[in-house]
């Protein structure tokens, strides 16, 4: 019988070059990473670059609206022919310590609505320039820029009326003084007007004669008023910019000298906080009364707004529903007043003694005298990245 026997020299040199090998393999991939991570590094640095040079687009942008007075200024509304290099036509480049870091294209437009500008921002980095041999990498961003929606710069009257107005006793309206604006109806109405004999109404019609065809207008179509009255994008932008500052109400509220109105913007919202429209019960509608006092800034009223006594106002009062005045002397409203009638309330104004009850001021109307922001902000959702076409 024969034993079998084993002999394991020689085995260690298969496996030896089995494991350089695999070593060879491991070093040759980890030598063909290192090579491509520096260039993977730089694209990514690049495309990085790019796209803050556009989101620069974007801020430059919004600088050039908000300051239309300025040099590079761009104006409200946009000019028929949009200047460079807001047309996208030039590079604009940026540098730091000297060094040109890339740039980008920039093209504003009007934007689906009069308060909005849409805007495309192209950067590059580190050049757009086709005779540059450099690697390049440029990203496309867009978005829309807008602001507040302001009665006072579109609408055509210093009190504007969806439904019915009735003007009593020795109230006076006067929309001749201030153009800044534009010229302006004394009233405008969708409904019916009804002046009283000693009722005065002056429009900007070049004279002095109150109460003819050029210082009010009735019967007009109600839905040219949705070319001036607040949106509901608008209106959820007032509520929240409210909030922020603490001026924010509910259902019913009076402000007097006890209580009196804050300075800046109000927003009395209706009862739950839903938006107030032709189906709200009426009990839900806001209703707010300011009686006596100063106020000066934006009153929105998500429902009806009264106003009387003696109680000065400079601004805006808004309501979305109906708008009554009773005041008296040294009273008066400096400003715009606007009631959207979303559920058919009623406007009258009345007042007792001499003074104007309403007289048109385009500064005191389009920014509460100084109190409301009405700067140019990102519209919520409206960023985003573009593919090449």
């Amino acid at each position: 019988m024969s034993r079998l026997r084993t002999d394991e020299r020689g085995a260690a040199l298969p496996l030896a070059v089995l494991t350089l090998v695999l070593l060879s393999s491991l070093i040759l991939g980890l030598s063909v990473m290192s090579a491509t991570e520096p260039t993977i590094a730089a694209n990514q640095l690049r495309t990085a670059q790019a796209r803050a040079l556009a989101e620069a687009g974007l801020e430059l942008a919004l600088w050039a609206l908000a300051h239309p007075e300025a040099p590079n200024g761009l104006s409200n509304p946009l000019p028929a022919v949009v200047p460079p290099p807001y047309d996208g036509s030039r590079l604009i480049v940026m540098a730091a310590g000297g060094a040109a870091l890339g740039g980008f294209r920039l093209a504003v437009t009007t934007g689906a609505a009069k308060n909005e500008r849409d805007v495309l921002s192209v950067g590059w980095a580190p050049t757009d320039d086709a005779a540059d041999t450099r690697p390049k990498a440029h990203q496309r961003t867009a978005a829309t820029l807008w602001r507040l929606r302001v009665p006072a710069e579109s609408a055509p009257c210093a009190l504007c009326v969806r439904g019915d107005l009735e003007l009593t006793g020795e109230v006076t309206v006067d929309a001749r003084a201030d153009a800044r604006c534009g010229g302006k109806w004394g009233a405008w109405s969708s409904g019916l007007v009804s002046v009283a004999p000693s009722a005065k109404v002056w429009g900007a019609d070049g004279n002095d004669a109150p109460n003819e065809a050029g210082d009010y207008v009735q019967a007009q179509p109600a839905d040219e008023a949705l070319g001036w009255m607040f949106t509901d994008v608008d209106l959820l932008a007032l509520k929240r910019l409210a909030r922020a500052r603490g001026s924010y109400y509910r259902g019913s509220v009076l402000f007097d000298a006890s209580r009196p109105a804050p300075e800046g913007l109000v927003f009395v919202d209706t009862a739950t906080g839903a938006p107030a429209t032709g189906g709200t019960p009426a009990a839900e509608l806001a209703r707010a009364e300011l009686r006596g006092g100063a106020f000066r800034g934006w009153l929105i009223v998500a429902g009806s707004l009264e106003i009387s006594g003696d109680a000065r106002v400079r601004g805006l009062a808004y309501a979305q529903d109906g708008f009554v005045y009773r005041g008296a002397t040294p009273g008066g409203i400096e400003g715009q007043v606007v009631a959207a009638g979303v559920r058919g309330g009623s406007t009258s104004l009345s007042r007792a003694g001499g003074g104007s009850a309403l007289t048109f001021d385009c500064a005191a109307a389009a920014g509460g005298d100084g109190t409301v922001p009405g700067g140019w902000m990102l519209k919520a959702g409206s960023y985003r990245e573009l593919s090449d076409p």
